[in-house]
Formats: C-alpha cells, structure tokens, sequence
C-alpha cells in the first residue's frame, strides 16, 4: 500500500483508515479488527466491550461543560465485502488491502477496497481521537456482519442504544442526508436433480467475465447486465438448434452483488461441438450489444473440458427456464421520489451442489408490502417445478424516520457554517442497520450519512477523498453544537 494514503486530508481520518486497511477483516471474520478497536479504546482509557454478538461498544465521556449536553451515537460496521478479480492472488483473511490514490479517489488493486464501511470506521475514530473537539456523552458502535447476516445489528442489545441521537456513517453519496432505507430478504431456492450418463458428447465450458457488477441495492437501477441473467439467454437461444446436458452452473459471488461473472459446463453431442460453439460467440454478441455502452469489458470464453455425469436434457432446460423466470432488477420507482428505487430484486448466485442447483436472490423494498410482493412473485415460479424448494431468511425492516428535527437542523446548520451545500434529505434503497437499531429503541433520532462510493462490493470500489473530508467535518460541528 503507498504510505501517502495517511497523509491525505484530515489526516486524522486517512491515518487510521491506512491502519485499517492492513487487518484482514471479511464479513464473518472479525475478530482480528475487533480487538483493535478494543485496543485503541483500552490505549485511551476509554470503556470498551466486545459483545456476544462480536460487536465493539466505546464509550467516550462529555469534554468539561458538556456532561448535560444530548448523548450522540456514531455507528459504523467493521467488515467488508471480499470480492476480487480472477486474475489477482489475494487472501482476504491473511493480506491487507493494496490501496492507491487514482486522481480524487482512493481504490484497490483488483479487489474490493473495505472503504465501505472502514471509511465510516476511521471517520468515528478520529472523532474520538479529536483534543480539540468540544463535545457530549458519545458511544461508538462498531458491528459485525451487516454484510451478510446483519448480526451485529440484531445482536445489539436496546442499553447500548440509550441515546439521543444515533449518526449511522454507512452511506455512500456525498450530500445526501437518509432518513430511511429499503427492508430485504435473502431468498434461496433449491433446485434438486439426478444426473445422468451421456455418450458421444464433448464437454464445453462457457464462461462470462469481467461485467460491471455492483451493489444490489445502489447500482440495481443504472441498467448493467447481470452475467447469470446473459449466461442462461444465451443457453436458451442454443436450445432451440442444440442438444446439451448441463454438468455445473456457476455465478455471482454474493447475493448483494449484482453478477460480474458466470460459468457453465455442459455436454454437447460431438458432431455438433464445433457449430454449437459458433452459434454460442454469436449469441453472446447478439445478447451483449443490447448492453453496448454499460458493459465494455464483458467478455466470453468458451473452452473444451471433459466429459462428465450432467443434468438430463429436460432439467437442463428446466434450470434454464426458471433463471429466466425469476425477477432481477428494478420492479417498481417509489411513488414519493421517481428518481428513487421503491422495490428490486437481485438475482445473486447461482451454485452447483451435490444433488441441487442453488439459487440465490435478494429482494429489496422501501414497503413492506412491496418487499412481500416481490417474494410472492418467486414463490410462484418456483411452484412451476415439482423439483424446487424455497426458503426465506435473514429478513430486514424497512425504517424510515421523521424528515424534520432537531438533529437534521443542527447538521443543516452546520453545512451553512462550513460552506457546504445542505443536505438533502432522502431514502435510500439498500438496507442499513438503522432499521433494526430504529426497531429497538423507538426513540431515537436517526440519520445516515458518508463519502461517496462508488461500485460497492466491486473490485472497482473507490472512495471520493473530498467526500470523507466534507463527512468528517460535518460530522465533527455537528457534534461541537449540540
């Protein structure tokens, strides 16, 4: 990593930040990230807690004079999302994260770069680490796993959320001040199969990369294909002219990112290998120009592999109709802003088992009535095939607060006093744990705020360096005037 990174301002952001990009910290792993928060805290003679969940809790007491003033709660989560690109050897629960500075962003060299939500992290810590800095009673909540499972944030227990105000850092578009967020629903499906012998077949692998991705929740309405969506088109468009046995179906990574990738290996009689691998490059050609000006480094491969026991043709086609069937994408604007996603669906990842096909989505809502809906919609084409089970988990709230309050006035305030253009108050379609911390202590004013970030839970991750400036000092007067 360049050392230059610690030394872009406010330095006192960019330093930790730094640090933090040398600890391992994926989502489920933790623990390496959370005993040096517990250690910062410990070094400063702060009260510290680690909590069942895995969660960091510090407590920092009121500078003289301001032990009566509104106790304010910063929140960040600690883990990241760990994708990378195939061509890049990296180990996210041994290497540090290979930052730069590109231009007025800070990235990663082929993987994701944790800015979200390690920016967040470094920001509350520099807040604390602050001798000039005025403020009241303050606890800093670090959580566990909002990437995936939202643990820390269900874990959380309603005494470490007494408060007046909770300041969440987990947003990514500078300017932008949320008052409430979409509620989701991983969804999985299980396609069973028997697999069977073929004879007189050559085994073909064809396989989609480097599309666009991106957050399924941010980037879901900006039009980039998704590589299992392509991928089971393209099959679909052969099925017409060619036999074929599928062996293996794989996409995605993880279910809150949209497809980069997908790969599938199947069995094609021999006499007809060549042609079916011709009229494949055609499709793709076919399919992708639909997709011309978004996805300008997608690209195809197709290979020869060997032959192996694979899906019969009837459930190979079955596999191909139900990924075409499922919703992916935006479904419906929200009827408040028309600029904002109201209701979504991410087809995530594709993963071939011993003896089922898993199917993953993740649907999104700012109503809970349209997040029911949407679930409503998969059930049913899963119901068209006797050999598909379903199950729902790790479903999440929707929250939205007041758009109107003290908390939001104080920050306009101090946009006017740092020259800053005010906020603007709006929703965001992606989920944020303030929806279970607004479940658990009802009373509490919420907002969320950050730094740009753009392609989340990419390898093309980056992070607006004026952006966290501009966070930070808001942040930072906020606090000061309370």
């Amino acid at each position: 990593m360049e050392e230059n990174i610690a030394s872009i301002k406010p330095q006192q952001v960019w330093s930790h930040f730094s640090k933090l990009l040398q600890i391992p910290h994926p989502s489920g792993h933790e623990e390496q990230i959370a005993q040096y928060l517990y250690d910062f805290a410990q070094k400063r003679n702060l009260d510290a807690t680690i909590d069942e969940a895995g969660n960091v809790i510090i407590h920092v007491n009121a500078t003289l004079g301001r032990e009566h003033s509104p106790k304010v709660i910063l929140q960040s989560h600690m883990d990241m999302v760990p994708v990378k690109n195939d061509d890049v050897l990296h180990d996210f629960l041994k290497d540090p994260i290979d930052a730069y500075i590109d231009g007025e962003f800070v990235k990663a060299r082929g993987t994701t770069l944790g800015a979200d939500d390690c920016i967040g992290v470094a920001t509350i810590l520099a807040l604390i680490d602050d001798k000039d800095l005025e403020h009241g009673p303050l606890t800093a909540i670090f959580t566990v796993e909002e990437e995936t499972t939202m643990k820390g944030a269900f874990g959380l227990k309603k005494e470490y959320l007494e408060g007046d105000y909770l300041i969440n850092l987990d947003s990514e578009e500078n300017g932008l001040l949320y008052i409430g967020c979409a509620g989701s629903c991983d969804v999985k499906l299980n396609f069973k199969f028997d697999k069977v012998k073929v004879e007189n077949c050559q085994g073909l692998s064809i396989s989609l990369n480097k599309f666009e991705g991106g957050h399924s929740g941010a980037d879901i309405n900006l039009g980039h294909a998704n590589a299992i969506g392509v991928l089971a088109l393209i099959l679909e468009d052969l099925s017409s002219d060619f036999d074929f046995f599928i062996q293996n179906f794989e996409g995605g990574i993880v279910r809150n990112a949209i497809p980069s990738k997908a790969q599938v290996i199947l069995n094609v009689p021999s006499d007809k290998a060549l042609a079916f691998k011709e009229a494949a490059n055609n499709a793709y050609k076919r399919i992708i120009s639909t997709y011309e000006r978004k996805e300008t480094h997608a690209a195809i491969k197709i290979s020869e592999c060997e032959v192996s026991e694979s899906l019969c043709y009837a459930q190979s086609l079955d596999l191909i109709n139900l990924l075409l069937s499922l919703p992916h994408g935006v479904v419906r604007m929200s009827d408040i802003d028309t600029s904002i996603v109201e209701t979504s669906v991410n087809l995530g990842t594709v993963k071939t088992l011993d003896e089922d096909i898993e199917i993953c989505l993740m649907p999104r809502s700012l109503k809970e009535t349209g997040l029911d809906e949407i679930i409503t919609k998969i059930e049913a084409c899963a119901q068209l095939l006797d050999n598909v089970d379903i199950e729902l988990e790790n479903r999440h709230a929707c929250w939205l607060s007041q758009d109107k309050n003290s908390l939001i006035d104080s920050m306009q305030s101090s946009c006017a006093q740092l020259g800053l253009k005010p906020l603007k108050v709006t929703l965001m379609h992606a989920g944020l744990e303030t929806a279970s911390f607004a479940k658990t202590a009802p009373k509490l004013q919420l907002v969320s705020l950050g730094a740009t970030i753009l392609n989340p839970h990419s390898p093309k991750e980056r992070v607006h360096i004026a952006g966290v400036g501009d966070v930070y000092e808001i942040v930072r007067h906020t606090l000061a005037q309370l």
